[in-house]
Parts: structure tokens; sequence; C-alpha cells
């Protein structure tokens, strides 16, 4: 099956999870290469109908592109009998277990995955997040899951049993493990100079709770804020707003901004918080940072991103206090320019590794048997 799988004439299903600006190279990238690629639109009545009639005439490989778990389920029994697919999720701890099981290939954006379902590693590697978290807006979402943490948490051990159960029937040959980190474009991240206004920014959303369905994630994180790590490293930076430092706080200025006034924010700043949560996941912002030409503080990644260290100020969110923190961003604001430095050096490199060409290039090679490229983990790769 593998080796007849040519990414060009797969057909790509992607979601409206995945019309995102980060995913805009990508696409670009699949339909100058001929791909088929498709918008699943499950409120259309027809689509199903429309999309069975497809798959069934064809033998056509299908790769689902960031289905939300509500979406695969929905598409479930139209591929029960004729299989042929493979995942490709924006979060892979939400994709519910058949599919895992049942693709030719699981195809990670971020290496976590990897090292979990290896046990290398477990999913939170360091300190867990706070047992509850009160919700950062008055959304839906987030209030449901501060309501939902405590029932999730007593639940956990019951729900663990029956994970234990699906690990234990798991195909975990590794060969179906296949990395796929985010790709960006010099057109999504231009370079442009700015006065900087802003010793420290951030950007990120510092509230992520999700229903953990990856048999590899323990129970008792369901709903647990994995960006407590971000969430706590912000709180302090702006303890210190105005004075010694500027800070921008994206939740303190809640609108809707456009990418082109997102970029600019982010140039005008010295310093941007970053981490990948306590999770360590390799999200799309390190690229984005470093490629504007804009250092970080955070937490650098232990598998990925081997250059990453040449862009960051490296601390502990979870663990630092206030009084530590303080003399290390005076610190990072001293050493801004050498870091801004190593960022306008890295930038051809990183456009270069990232670029969806390149990476639909080493993916396909991973799938008929090949290694990972040299230059994207810290650690060798796989044989």
């Amino acid at each position: 099956m593998s080796s007849a799988i040519r990414l060009d004439d797969c057909l790509w299903l992607r979601s409206k999870n995945a019309d995102q600006p980060v995913f805009r190279p990508l696409l670009r990238s699949l339909q100058q290469r001929g791909a088929s690629v498709l918008m699943l639109n499950l409120a259309d009545a027809g689509e199903l109908a429309r999309l069975r009639e497809r798959v069934w005439n064809s033998d056509q490989h299908v790769i689902f592109q960031g289905l939300l778990p509500a979406e695969l389920n929905t598409l479930r029994p139209l591929f029960a009998q004729r299989q042929n697919f493979s995942v490709l999720p924006v979060d892979w701890w939400l994709t519910p277990f058949w599919f895992s099981q049942h693709a030719t290939f699981n195809i990670f954006h971020t290496y976590n995955g990897f090292q979990v379902h290896a046990g290398v590693t477990s999913f939170v590697p360091g300190k867990w997040p706070p047992a509850f978290s009160l919700p950062q807006r008055l959304i839906p979402y987030e209030l449901q899951s501060s309501l939902l943490r405590p029932l999730a948490w007593l639940s956990a051990p019951l729900l663990d049993l029956w994970k234990w159960r699906q690990r234990a029937a798991a195909a975990s040959s590794a060969s179906r493990l296949v990395y796929f980190p985010y790709p960006i474009a010099a057109e999504e991240v231009p370079l442009q100079e700015e006065c900087p206004r802003y010793d420290f920014t951030s950007m990120g959303a510092t509230m992520g709770t999700w229903l953990m369905r990856d048999p590899f994630v323990p129970s008792a994180l369901n709903f647990a804020n994995l960006y407590a790590d971000r969430q706590r490293l912000i709180n302090l930076i702006g303890q210190l707003h105005p004075r010694p430092f500027t800070v921008f706080d994206r939740r303190r200025n809640d609108t809707w901004l456009p990418w082109e006034e997102l970029t600019r924010i982010i140039r005008q700043s010295r310093f941007m918080v970053c981490t990948g949560g306590v999770h360590h996941n390799a999200i799309p912002k390190f690229l984005e940072y470093a490629c504007l030409g804009v250092p970080m503080i955070g937490a650098v990644l232990p598998w990925e991103f081997p250059w990453l260290e040449q862009c960051m100020v490296n601390v502990d969110p979870m663990r630092i206090s206030l009084a530590e923190l303080k003399p290390r961003l005076a610190e990072a604001v001293e050493q801004h320019p050498r870091l801004r430095q190593n960022c306008l050096a890295l930038r051809e490199t990183i456009l270069k590794l990232y670029h969806p060409d390149t990476l639909l290039d080493m993916l396909q090679e991973q799938i008929d048997g090949g290694p990972i490229r040299p230059g994207y983990l810290k650690l060798p790769p796989p044989a």
C-alpha cells in the first residue's frame, strides 16, 4: 500500500480548522503540484454523498488534513470498509483511536507524538498544569472546560483503564509514524524595519484545553490548561509593565487583527513570549517569530528546532519566580541586538528547511521508507 502512495496523487481532504494563515503555504504548494484538494463542508447536506461517490469509485489515497474529531467521526461509516487513508491532524492528541489505528500513516506536525507513542517520554514530561483553571474568556468552550475539569479528574482512573486496552490493541509499527513539520513561506513573514514599541509581547493563547482522545495521553489531562506555562510567564512579565518594561499582551487587546497587523506588532517588539505549552509542542510561532527577526523568551523545545537556542532566552516558565525573572528580562534586553542578528542570519535557512515543497518531498521520502532529513531534530533521526 505505502509504496503506491504518491502525495501529489492523493486527495487532501481539508477541514475549515486547517483554513488558517499557517496552512496557506501548504495549500499553495499542493495546488501548484496538481494535488486534489477538497475543503470538507458538512453543513452541505449533499457533501457526504458526493464524497462517497468520489472515493468509492477510485483507489485514491485520502489524507485527512486538520479534521476535527466530530468531522472524522462523521466520516467513519464512509471509510470503515474502504479505509486507504492517512491522518494529518493539527493536534494529534485529539485523533479518535479508530482513525489512528486504521490509518496507513499517522502524520505528525510535531515530534512529541513520536516520542510519546514510542514510550520515550510522557505527554507532559515536566511540571503538570494546575489541577483547575478559571476561563480566560467568557466563551462557551472555556467555561465548559472549567466546569468539566473536576469531573474529568475524578473519572480519569476509569478512562485510563479503557486507554490501557486501546494501547494494548494499537498497531505500533514505527514505520506508520511520519514527521511533517509545519511549513512556512517568505510571503507570510515579510521582513520590514519597524521602530521598537514594546519590550515583550505575547500574541499566543494562554488557555488551551482539550478532551484527550489519544490512548497514549493520560485522561487526567482532559480539560487541563496545557498553556499554563505561557500563561504564567506573561502574567509575571505583565507585573513589570509599564516600568521597567513595556509589555503588549494580546489578552488585553482581544479584538480581531488581520495577519498584516499582527506581523507589524511582532516586528515592533524586542521579544516575543513563546512556549510550546507544558507538552513541548513545536508550534508555528517559533518559526514565524524567528523569520520576522524577533527573538523569543520562553522554553526551548527538547527535540525539535536545533537552531532555536540561538534565537531565544531560555527560562522555565513553570518554576521561575518574579524575583528571578526580572534580572533575566534586563539581561535579555541587553542581548537583544545579538539575538536579533541571529534571527536575521537564520531566516533564509529556516525558510528553506520549512518550505512546503521541501517538507512534502521529505514526507514522500519517509512514506517510501526513508529517514527524516538532518537539520530538523536535535537527536539523531530514527533509522
